[in-house]
């Protein structure tokens, strides 16, 4: 893993915590000229100045495609090493759990988050007492890897990061996600990567409670 080793701690937990997001590392195709596999991320338009803040912490080493609307790389010998801790042999992504032990700083949390999680809000009404309560939980919405892969990414984030996640049931995918049951772990969530979402006030739906709690208000 040398040429993980030349990223910086930040870089690395933002790049895995990419690609198990919403992130791919391209496939070298037969008879193609690439030596080296490169990375890929598309998004939409309203994601646009969330992917800019993310590429910000690459010094180059990943970019903003504007025609294509994506965040890439040239081909490059780290991702043709990292692609087999991503990807079995028919090309199915895995949440590469030996890797793990790279990604112990909230950066971590934080991306995998803004790729793939939602800040959700359950509400009880007291007619009576004419009041909403408002309960919120955080969902990682990772139903595409096995739930024996996300019950080994629930340990790891509960020893080094101490929020407790649970498997929630989904229809889609391969049938789990991941969700916090207490206020107590959501908000110890929220607290955990405030300082490093504090710059991106585009994805402040997600990260800022504060500001999340005027809009449930709004409604």
């Amino acid at each position: 893993m040398n040429n993980l080793m030349h990223l910086t701690p930040i870089q690395q937990n933002i790049l895995i915590a990419s690609i198990i997001g919403d992130g791919e590392i391209t496939k070298i195709y037969p008879n193609s000229r690439r030596k080296n596999h490169s990375y890929r991320e598309h998004f939409g338009l309203e994601q646009q100045a969330y992917r800019e803040w993310k590429a910000s912490f690459f010094d180059g080493l990943l970019y903003i495609s504007e025609k294509s609307s994506c965040v890439r790389s040239v081909s490059l010998p780290l991702f043709t090493t990292l692609y087999p801790h991503f990807y079995d042999e028919q090309g199915i992504k895995h949440i590469p759990i030996h890797l793990l032990r790279y990604c112990t700083l909230p950066y971590f949390l934080a991306v995998l988050y803004m790729d793939d999680g939602s800040l959700c809000i359950s509400t009880t009404v007291n007619a009576r007492k004419k009041l909403i309560y408002l309960t919120p939980h955080i969902y990682l919405y990772l139903q595409c890897y096995p739930p024996g892969e996300l019950e080994q990414l629930q340990n790891h984030i509960l020893k080094f990061f101490n929020v407790i996640f649970r498997l929630s049931k989904r229809k889609d995918g391969q049938g789990m996600i991941l969700k916090t049951t207490s206020v107590k772990d959501t908000f110890l969530f929220l607290d955990l990567i405030s300082s490093i979402t504090t710059d991106c006030p585009s994805m402040y739906y997600k990260t800022n409670w504060n500001e999340r709690l005027q809009m449930e208000k709004a409604k």
